[in-house]
């Protein structure tokens, strides 16, 4: 095959190249990149601890790598196709060993943003360039199982970073879930050395990137794939919100340990892996808009049950809730990821899926900032005083804040919900 999007068995100079290889070398770091965003999650009390610093700043160890990846997604992506996908991939597997080795090395909180500014950097770089190189590698007839395996390893690199960060975490330290990274990076990039096809592509890339540009305009133009990016937005700013809140509910105000909470962090991806796949199939026989205002109607009940948990709720209780929003996210993801796509032209795929992932990151990104704000605003207000970590022997300020915070995530899914049912109501009025 080659990598000027010409399938067939020899890249540049001739050489032979194996589609699966290409395949795995770029899942590795695929893993690797999703791993680092959910890894972190769990260890972000544990850090807070032990770098001194308030929850209020512990939050941007989490939000600038969410934010670096946003800024560099869609020129990465650009960049991949006027430069070749392959460098700019492996440009970004070298970016993100070098940062998670500045993030296991830092001794103060800024270093440690630094060095997660340079992973998100890196994140970008690869995460910008993975699909396309994939869709070059193989074969229409092979690509819907080389993206699904894609899919699945997202998911595994989710489902693993709270277990494996609760374990490093308490048999290690936290600077284990960045150093851990490093000699991943290194076999991953030398592996590609080999096995991926680094050839420039075709002169006429230009032209191509350019051409995009217009197809940008045509995608923003039509209300149904604004409505598609916005449900998108406020579903990922939410996920954002919860990942940030839970753990801080579950190690401060609850006492668990890290290892029980990465246990029920577990829940969100083992519930998206199961219901994500019976959505999409659902949605292929009923069609895409019942079940995205199904998904985010369910989303809304899970987030406003959640405001109810306190010091003594069940653990069973938790997992049960955790589950619940999961459950309304993984309905409405599938449906509304084939809308969107669906409702951008032909000539800007490319565009609509750097979009979406941009849609991801910086709703995260958002989401975890607001969090943060609106958890030690309202603190402040009960505590009679501003605060900017959790109170000792005082979960109920706590609580204050961690209710106040799924009351107005439940009110933004909310919105999300009436943008999905005039959307509904819209492809009634067409068909």
């Amino acid at each position: 095959m080659t990598v000027s999007g010409v399938r067939g068995g020899q890249g540049g100079g001739g050489r032979t190249y194996s589609r699966w290889a290409i395949l795995f070398t770029v899942l590795v770091m695929t893993f690797m990149v999703c791993l680092d965003s959910s890894i972190v999650t769990v260890a972000l009390p544990v850090m807070q601890k032990e770098l001194g610093v308030g929850i209020d700043q512990i939050q941007w160890v989490s939000s600038v790598y969410l934010l670096s990846t946003c800024v560099g997604v869609l020129p990465f992506g650009r960049l991949g196709d006027l430069r070749g996908k392959v460098y700019v991939f492996q440009a970004g597997v070298v970016i993100f060993t070098v940062g998670s080795l500045l993030c296991g090395l830092a001794p103060t909180l800024p270093m440690l943003i630094v060095g997660r500014v340079v992973q998100g950097i890196g994140c970008a770089a690869a995460m910008a360039n993975n699909m396309g190189i994939i869709t070059e590698a193989f074969p229409q007839r092979e690509l819907g199982r080389a993206m699904g395996l894609l899919a699945t390893f997202v998911s595994l690199g989710m489902m693993a970073g709270p277990v494996l960060g609760g374990i490093i975490v308490s048999t290690y330290a936290w600077e284990g879930i960045f150093l851990i990274n490093v000699p991943v990076g290194i076999v991953s990039f030398v592996v590609g050395l080999r096995t991926l096809p680094h050839v420039r592509p075709s002169t006429d890339a230009a032209a191509r990137a350019y051409s995009m540009l217009g197809s940008a305009r045509l995608c923003f133009s039509n209300p149904t794939f604004a409505i598609n990016l916005l449900s998108m937005l406020i579903v990922f700013m939410g996920i954002g919100s919860y990942e940030f809140v839970l753990p801080f509910y579950f190690q401060d105000a609850h006492g668990l340990s890290a290892g029980v909470s990465s246990l029920l962090f577990m829940v969100l991806p083992v519930v998206n892996a199961v219901v994500g796949p019976i959505s999409g199939s659902v949605s292929d026989r009923v069609g895409c808009e019942v079940p995205t205002c199904v998904g985010l109607g369910v989303y809304v009940v899970g987030l406003l049950a959640a405001s109810t948990l306190d010091e003594t709720s069940p653990i069973w209780l938790i997992a049960c809730l955790v589950g619940l929003i999961s459950m309304g996210n993984s309905i409405f993801q599938a449906p509304n990821n084939s809308l969107f796509m669906a409702s951008a032209p032909a000539s800007a795929l490319g565009f609509a899926g750097s979009v979406s992932s941009l849609a991801r990151y910086a709703g995260m990104a958002v989401g975890i900032s607001s969090a943060s704000a609106m958890l030690y605003g309202r603190m402040g207000q009960a505590a009679g005083h501003a605060v900017t970590g959790y109170v000792e022997g005082r979960p109920d300020i706590f609580l204050a804040g961690f209710s106040f915070v799924f009351y107005v995530l439940a009110a933004v899914a909310a919105v999300g919900l009436v943008l999905t049912l005039v959307r509904l109501v819209l492809s009634c009025r067409e068909g």
